[in-house]
């Protein structure tokens, strides 16, 4: 029987089986015996092909045999024809297309892809590769850009998510036939990243972003197709806090996604309008979101108004609302600076007889760091962490290689599946789909967690490239390695020593000794902490520093006043070390200026002048202000036209 009759004849919409009480209890019974021969997996991968194996169904209230194979039934003479019959869906593939692709898939991700139709056919149809290829790869967007977003699922499009399936947690569970469930990592949540709601301003909590062309809408592309499946809009501006990848302040072309960020406009006839990110600005500057204390203390106040709270629980709640910091997410080079004078004598008042200052005592103050070598031989800040809960730091190992061993897992099944597919594809899938196939790069709910935990663990931007060199490193010196990683030890105690160094005494047994301490200033800035250059010799200084990106906080003589300046505008000619760490900038016109630190500019657009490297909130929309006045009306954007009801 060839397709087309097999799809006209065939009618299960008068299908009668409770009139045929008899010939339901045979088929119980053959299901039973087929059992004992197959074992008691439901997808039996044979055909039936003995007369006592076959099952009765009605048809026009006639009798008729089929056979089972796998999740399907056999209606016809052509055993290549399968039929799927389920509670939201009734069509036919073929066997080369479940033997090929839906086989090779987890159980879970079969059924949705089984279940899971457009519409509902009249008639019975053959639905191929092609097909189910599309609605995996259009599910794989929709809950990778979902949990980037933190948005949840639609349940009428998911409702297998809400039964605990999580398709997409694991690509390596996805790609893994009849898997059933799979294992919570404890993992990193991208999705940590945005500040307390209350120290939000209305900027930020506003949809549209400000641009050169005038205010848009933002939304996320995976598929660069202009998110066709529309799940990729942003609630707020705020969700850009996820797309700071290098945690410097800023979402520019230096982030895993900006490629992948557009907007969405309007012109002045109302046209819909849709540019990349990165063609109507050149960076986002994050803090530009972030809400002043008081005003965020205000917002809470009010909120908790009507809370009826006692006065002792009034006041730890006040305590952790006054005390957050809603620049803790930004990387430390941003956020610290050095330890001056003043603030090393106040230490040394915390100091026991013999010198110790307990790590219990630093509770409430400024948190401290130290510098710490990397992996890829710059030096980073190490956040100290005075809790007592954390313990050990020599587990690294094992810790990374888990991450290791479940990132492989992931890529290795993602690759493998496409890498299997593709020697049976048709040449027209493999046109079709040609990108993903070649070079799959979504990314699974783990993967993502997996690189976010990398990072916080080695300071390295997440590639494989970089999760090679690590393990590389573990194998070469499995301590030194260790060592470079976060540490999972808490500080105990430090000493200030007589040469002006620092003592760092850890619950885990070590001590080490350090040149210098840097302080979180509870802020953060537009510029970054050149670690390195605590550690350069002076012919490495005047030899490899960029004078035009490096910058020094002057603070004037006359007015007090704080600026930032490159070293070039400055005029510098050569820099000294001194012995107390800081820096002696010999410049042009003979002046020496002695600094704490040198930085470095992290937005090469932005003006630096503004005081203490902070952007001026006003002077910056007086800029955009200025764009937009020069910018042609033909190419402006306008805002959303209003639908106009008959």
């Amino acid at each position: 029987m060839d397709i087309k009759s097999f799809q006209v004849n065939l009618d299960l919409a008068k299908f009668k089986f409770d009139e045929y009480a008899d010939i339901a209890k045979q088929n119980e019974d053959i299901s039973k015996k087929r059992a004992e021969i197959y074992g008691t997996d439901r997808n039996f991968n044979k055909i039936s092909e003995n007369e006592s194996e076959n099952y009765i169904a009605i048809k026009n209230n006639e009798p008729i045999t089929y056979k089972k194979y796998k999740d399907y039934v056999i209606y016809s003479d052509n055993k290549d024809l399968l039929y799927y019959e389920g509670s939201h869906a009734h069509y036919v593939i073929t066997k080369d297309t479940d033997t090929n692709f839906i086989s090779k898939l987890s159980l879970v991700d079969k059924m949705f892809l089984l279940n899971k139709n457009d519409t509902t056919d009249e008639k019975i149809v053959v639905k191929d590769d092609k097909y189910f290829m599309q609605k995996m790869i259009d599910d794989m967007i929709i809950e990778q850009t979902s949990f980037m977003l933190d948005k949840k699922l639609d349940p009428n499009y998911d409702v297998w998510y809400f039964f605990g399936a999580g398709r997409n947690h694991s690509y390596a569970n996805k790609f893994t036939p009849d898997a059933e469930h799979y294992e919570i990592k404890n993992y990193s949540n991208p999705n940590q990243a945005i500040p307390n709601s209350y120290y939000l301003n209305s900027y930020a909590n506003s949809n549209l972003i400000n641009t050169k062309f005038g205010k848009a809408e933002l939304f996320l592309d995976l598929a660069g197709d202009n998110d066709k499946l529309g799940v990729g809009s942003f609630n707020s501006n705020s969700q850009l806090f996820r797309f700071d990848s290098d945690g410097n302040g800023f979402v520019d072309k230096n982030d895993d996604y900006f490629d992948k960020l557009k907007v969405r406009a309007y012109d002045e006839n109302g046209n819909e309008i849709i540019k990349k990110l990165s063609e109507v600005v050149d960076s986002i500057n994050l803090k530009d979101f972030i809400d002043s204390k008081s005003n965020a203390l205000n917002k809470w106040k009010k909120d908790v108004s009507g809370n009826g709270w006692d006065e002792k629980t009034y006041k730890q709640q006040f305590d952790m609302i006054n005390s957050y910091n809603p620049y803790s997410n930004f990387k430390a080079e941003i956020r610290y600076e050095s330890m001056n004078n003043n603030d090393i004598k106040e230490l040394s008042k915390l100091a026991d007889k013999d010198g110790w200052i307990d790590a219990s005592d630093l509770q409430g103050l400024a948190n401290l760091a130290y510098a710490k070598k990397g992996f890829n031989g710059n030096y980073k800040l190490e956040e100290l962490n005075y809790s007592n809960d954390k313990v050990g730091s020599y587990n690294q190992y094992s810790k990374f290689n888990s991450l290791y061993e479940d990132y492989m897992a992931e890529i290795n099944a993602l690759n493998g599946f496409f890498d299997s597919y593709k020697q049976s594809a048709s040449s027209e899938i493999l046109a079709e789909f040609v990108d993903i196939i070649k070079n799959p790069s979504l990314k699974s709910t783990l993967m993502l967690n997996l690189e976010k935990e990398f990072t916080n663990l080695t300071g390295l931007k997440f590639t494989l490239a970089n999760l090679e060199k690590v393990k590389n490193s573990f194998e070469s010196d499995r301590s030194l390695a260790a060592n470079m990683l976060k540490d999972t030890d808490a500080l105990s105690a430090i000493r200030i020593n007589k040469n002006g160094t620092f003592t760092l005494r850890f619950n885990s047994g070590r001590e080490i000794n350090v040149d210098k301490l840097y302080k979180d200033s509870g802020k953060a800035f537009d510029i970054e902490l050149n670690i390195n250059a605590d550690f350069m010799s002076e012919d490495e200084l005047n030899q490899s520093l960029d004078l035009s990106v490096s910058m020094a906080n002057i603070k004037d003589k006359l007015t007090g006043e704080v600026q930032t300046k490159s070293l070039k505008e400055l005029g510098v000619k050569i820099i000294n070390k001194l012995l107390n760490g800081k820096f002696a900038l010999h410049t042009n016109d003979g002046k020496s200026i002695i600094v704490d630190q040198i930085y470095t500019k992290i937005d090469q657009n932005q003006d630096t002048k503004e005081n203490s490297g902070l952007n001026k909130e006003d002077d910056k929309l007086n800029r955009q202000n200025n764009e937009l006045n020069l910018i042609n009306d033909k190419v402006r954007f306008y805002p959303k036209p209003l639908r106009v009801w008959a």
